[in-house]
């Protein structure tokens, strides 16, 4: 009983104090996150006009990474500066995991669902073109 009331204290503290050692590691995530958000944008304005694919799956994707980069930037300021409550650790183990299920569901589209996708794309147009081409002498409707 004593070991689960010591670890809710350890997640649940108001104030768990200026022993948080991790501030170096915590700026290299924030900027990682921030400049991999920028540099995704840059690859999806390219691939967007020649990949309808990519556009539609990985539309959101460079947002999300600015995003945990403000929200990993201002757990380590709160953290910093001591703010009740909100430099609770349990925060901190939170954004982690919600970085983790990012990082998990973006890697299974990119290797699962976008090579599905983009072959669906591809057989669909395929069978447009060839639609068009089968309907190209057959006589018009009137207007």
């Amino acid at each position: 009983m004593n070991t689960i009331s010591s670890l809710f204290y350890y997640f649940f503290t108001p104030n768990p104090g200026s022993q948080f050692k991790f501030y170096i590691p915590m700026i290299v995530l924030i900027t990682l996150l921030i400049a991999g958000g920028i540099v995704f944008s840059i690859i999806y304005k390219r691939k967007k006009r020649k990949d309808l694919t990519f556009k539609k799956l990985f539309q959101k994707t460079a947002t999300r990474l600015v995003l945990l980069g403000i929200l990993f930037l201002i757990l380590t300021v709160v953290r910093y500066e001591s703010i009740p409550y909100f430099s609770m650790r349990i925060w901190l183990y939170l954004s982690f995991l919600l970085l983790a299920i990012f990082f998990y569901l973006t890697i299974r589209t990119f290797k699962i669902k976008y090579p599905k996708e983009k072959e669906n794309l591809e057989k669909r147009t395929h069978n447009m073109k060839k639609r068009e081409t089968e309907n190209r002498y057959l006589p018009n409707k009137k207007k």
